[in-house]
Order: structure tokens, then sequence, then C-alpha cells
């Protein structure tokens, strides 16, 4: 595609662009989803579950112009954007945090307080690493929400890889409007193959598990 080679670099930038504005919502939203999971007493699971999946529903336009009114940042500025695009982890990756914690063998945590561990020590040594191929599963599913609700800020001013959208349309430019598919898609590929492998890294022993199946 000729538009493609011409504006190659152009794309790359918005690429640049794009990854930066999802990876900081990503991690931050993963680990204040965590934090809820374990804090927030069972009583009060439902709802929370009910409340983060209304926020969740919120259309991401409306949230990413409503934030600067109530926080007073930038309507044009990354800044509201990315506390949307962390409100939206916290709220899809919280449920699977829960179910992650939840699978953990309760006959592993008896055994590790049975060896004398505190609190703290029990939750870093046990429950996370057992919790992290459920963790890992829904980074995944976060992830690829997050990219793609994040092409949608270039409405409200703030260029990624959804300017090509904007633009492309606004200019009848169709392989403009592809190459922001297809690089989107790129995307949540390499890093959804970066989440699996990392998956395979930290929990070794369920590749060995499933290998002897």
């Amino acid at each position: 595609m000729e538009w493609v080679a011409a504006n190659g670099s152009f794309i790359l930038g918005l690429t640049a662009t794009h990854i930066a504005l999802c990876l900081v919502p990503i991690l931050l939203g993963a680990v204040l989803g965590i934090v809820l999971a374990r804090i927030i007493p069972t009583r009060f699971a439902g709802a929370t579950q009910g409340i983060l999946g209304s926020i969740y529903a919120i259309p991401s336009l409306a949230l990413f112009v409503t934030l600067p009114v109530i926080i007073g940042t930038s309507f044009i500025g990354p800044t509201n954007v990315v506390i949307a695009l962390t409100v939206y982890v916290i709220s899809s990756f919280y449920f699977s945090a829960r179910d992650a914690f939840a699978q953990v063998p309760s006959a592993s945590r008896v055994s590790a307080s049975a060896l004398g561990m505190n609190a703290r020590q029990l939750f870093f040594h046990v429950e996370l690493p057992l919790a992290i191929p459920g963790l890992i599963a829904g980074l995944r599913v976060a992830t690829a929400s997050t990219l793609s609700i994040a092409s949608i800020a270039a409405v409200v001013g703030v260029r990624n890889l959804g300017y090509l959208f904007v633009d492309g349309f606004q200019r009848k430019i169709p392989e403009e409007i592809v190459s922001g598919i297809l690089t989107i898609l790129v995307v949540s590929l390499l890093l959804d193959f970066g989440l699996w492998l990392l998956g395979r890294v930290l929990a070794p022993w369920r590749r060995r598990r499933l290998a002897r199946v």
C-alpha cells in the first residue's frame, strides 16, 4: 500500500504513543484490581461487582468527556484518558483477580500457615504465585480491551492509532483506516503473546503439569 509506505514513520510514532498511553492504565489498573480483590470483604463482593460492572458499561467517549468536568483536567489532554482507561482496567480485572485468588487451594494456605508464615508471607509466597495463571488470563483480556478503547481518545484530541480512523474517514483515505485497524491488531497480538509467555515463565509448574497430561 502506497499510503502506508509513505507514512511508515508517522504510523510508528502513533503506535509508540498508543502503547505508552495504554501501559500505565494496564499496570496501575492491574495492581489496584488485585488490591481491591484482596481487601474487599466477601460480603461486599456482590455489590462491588455490580458497581464496577456498571462503570464498565459507561461508553468510553462519555467518560473521556465527563472526567475533566469532575477532576478538572484538560478536555484534550491525555490525563483524563489515562484515568478513564485505568478505571476500565480495574472494572474488568477485578473479577479475574477475585476468581484467581479464590482458586488457590485452601490446603496450600493451611500448610503455609502451619509453617509459620504471616499474612504478608502467605500472600507473596503462596497465594500470589498460585493465582498467576488466572491473573495473567484476566490481564490478557483487559489489555486487549484497553488497546481497543484507547483508540477512541483520538476523538478528544489525543493522537494515537485512533487518529488514523478519524483522519482517514474525514479525508476519505481507506488505506489509512485499514492501516490503523491492522496496526492495533498486530500490537494486541504481540502484547497478548508477551503476557502468555510471561505466564509460562512465572508459573513453570503449570507448564510441567500440562506436559505430564
